[in-house]
């Protein structure tokens, strides 16, 4: 008998707490999201960045050479998305979340020479949503994340600014668990899919 008390104590308990951790609109007041995007504008960008200096590079060999000098085109050889990590605070009965994230992308290359290259992305960024359509099963949104990116490779390391813009964008399933979709433009890519847990 003990013991059942105890069990429908804590299940008392528990409800009282997941009914303080979400607003009247139904989006928890506190939540972990863990997405990965395309990285689609960074890839593109450091082929381009990569291939305009081998362009150029080739050019200038051959002109200071009299055509006699080579150079092998460095060969793009892999990539992860970027993956990503915040959490956001809803702010209660309102229609705007803000957070913290921090997030990561790699970039691998041959050079030339034979030798590998790796570029990485670091970025700690503010992450603010506000809902369109904060009610039901799939709330939409838009999103702003604004912060820093450190690009780092062998020759160092470099501090840029990192902005991510997402006007479509949705949270699909329950209060406390739900699939994630944005659709936007910056350094994430255009398209990230995720998930999103309440704390």
């Amino acid at each position: 008998m003990k013991k059942l008390i105890l069990a429908l104590v804590m299940l008392v308990c528990s409800a009282a707490v997941y009914g303080q951790g979400v607003d009247g609109y139904g989006i928890p007041l506190g939540s972990l999201n863990v997405q990965a995007g395309d990285a689609l504008t960074n890839t593109v960008a450091t082929g381009l960045a990569i291939g305009l200096g081998y362009a150029l590079g080739a050019g200038l060999a051959a002109v200071i050479t009299a055509g006699n000098a080579t150079v092998e085109a460095p060969q793009f050889s892999g990539w992860i998305p970027f993956l990503s990590v915040g959490y956001d605070y809803h702010f209660s009965d309102t229609r705007w979340s803000f957070g913290p994230e921090v997030g990561y992308w790699h970039y691998g290359f041959t050079s030339g020479g034979g030798g590998y290259n790796h570029l990485h992305l670091i970025t700690i960024c503010a992450d603010t949503k506000l809902y369109y359509k904060p009610r039901g099963s799939c709330k939409l949104y838009g999103g702003l994340d604004v912060g820093a990116g450190i690009v780092a490779s062998a020759g160092g390391a470099t501090v840029l600014p990192a902005i991510q813009l997402n006007p479509i964008a949705m949270r699909w399933g329950s209060e406390r668990a739900a699939f994630v979709a944005e659709l936007g433009l910056g350094y994430k890519g255009i398209l990230q899919l995720g998930a999103n847990f309440a704390l």
